[in-house]
């Protein structure tokens, strides 16, 4: 008789009929550690030992099939008893097709909300309304919070996007300030759940700063799990039209996921590096390889090399001296590759994108530059910038002396 064919409600006759059908010894001794928690009704040590069967116990030894019996057949039927959240994961990770995983959400939403609904005691009104208390309890449980970002991400996996649209509705205010008081498991779903929709409607400027923030507030990753964030943070970032600072991508340690040569992304790592850089020669060389590789890049190479245009401006502009950032048309359009007559373009286009400020000579064609947008530089560029600072540091350290030893006349004349 297999565990299908057994009284569900039965947990411990569930859990008998599985191990008899186990040939793993360690797996065999954490399912008797299973049914020892729930005879003695310890859900803590439970949920730990449920977390290892899903996440910490070789992966290899345990089939769908498994993670779907334990979930229908044991975790389903006491579920009101453990964290919430914890069930929500232990459903996801028990690999159900969407439109399962999808049913599956929303009935424990339904189930959790009437079990809230008996722990506290509360009635619907006479006209069938819901009792306003009990209203401003489900809005702020994040138990449910979590759920319904579960839920929107389901619905977006299977395109339905007004029904995800509509659920997060109910819940993102709840997102509009950074430091809001939620988890940060919570914010990780959120970020998690705006990247995925803004990823399906390649808006690439939104998903770039969703990404990072789901990062930023996620506690763990597997190597998959950041070999796939890494590489759509990086396309993010080479196609968003508004993304010309890469510096948080850079610094974090996921790019060294695709950094090392036997990545299948390591060119990647490299077009996005020679990119921060403004770096010509370098991009192109690795951007053709990239078209051989992602044909989403190569239907966007004019943008893409418009891109690396304005960031070999920029680099332009950083080896300048730091009290003198008047650079000619002539030399943009040497260092750029752009043809004289589009310099103007160019730079009023770095303007309009609010990475530079300065105004434009028409008559002596120059560019004089008062502000550059602060980015993350590499070690050359610092070692620029540290010449910078020497050279200015040396004529201030000039003006000093000129000023002293021109003192007394100075103040003779006052």
């Amino acid at each position: 008789m297999s565990a299908m064919d057994i009284d569900s409600t039965d947990v411990s006759t569930v859990l008998a009929t599985i191990r008899s059908e186990l040939d793993n010894s360690e797996l065999i001794s954490l399912f008797y550690q299973l049914e020892d928690y729930y005879e003695r009704k310890l859900w803590h040590q439970l949920t730990q030992q449920l977390d290892e069967f899903y996440y910490t116990f070789d992966q290899s030894q345990i089939s769908p099939e498994l993670k779907h019996k334990i979930y229908t057949q044991f975790i389903q039927q006491f579920a009101m008893k453990l964290n919430i959240i914890k069930v929500v994961d232990f459903l996801i990770a028990s690999q159900f097709n969407n439109e399962t995983a999808l049913d599956k959400l929303i009935n424990l939403k339904q189930e959790y909300i009437k079990y809230l609904k008996r722990e506290h005691n509360y009635k619907e009104n006479e006209d069938g309304s819901e009792d306003p208390e009990f209203s401003a309890l489900l809005s702020n449980d994040e138990s449910l919070i979590y759920i319904d970002l579960q839920i929107s991400r389901y619905y977006l996996y299977l395109n339905q996007f007004e029904s995800s649209e509509q659920t997060m509705s109910k819940i993102e205010s709840k997102f509009d300030n950074l430091n809001n008081d939620l988890s940060a498991k919570i914010n990780a779903a959120y970020y998690l759940t705006k990247s995925i929709e803004y990823k399906l409607h390649e808006n690439y400027n939104a998903y770039y700063t969703n990404g990072l923030l789901f990062l930023s507030s996620v506690p763990s990753l597997t190597s998959e799990e950041k070999v796939q964030l890494c590489y759509d943070l990086c396309i993010a970032a080479i196609l968003g039209d508004k993304v010309y600072n890469f510096g948080e991508l850079i610094l974090h340690d996921i790019l060294q996921e695709i950094a090392t040569d036997n990545s299948p992304y390591n060119w990647l790592y490299h077009l996005i590096q020679a990119l921060n850089a403004g770096d010509l020669s370098q991009f192109n060389h690795w951007l053709s390889i990239a078209f051989t590789k992602s044909p989403q890049l190569q239907s966007h190479q004019v943008f893409i090399k418009q891109k690396i245009i304005i960031m070999a401006l920029l680099e332009l502009i950083s080896t300048k001296s730091t009290t003198n950032k008047r650079i000619t048309f002539k030399e943009i359009s040497e260092f750029t590759g752009t043809p004289v007559n589009d310099v103007e373009h160019l730079i009023i286009k770095c303007f309009s994108l609010k990475l530079i400020q300065g105004y434009i000579n028409q008559i002596d064609q120059v560019l004089v530059i008062t502000w550059l947008q602060p980015r993350i530089l590499n070690l050359k560029q610092v070692h620029n910038l540290y010449t910078h600072l020497v050279d200015w540091d040396h004529k201030v350290e000039q003006l000093g002396n000129l000023v002293y030893q021109s003192g007394g006349t100075v103040w003779a004349g006052i």
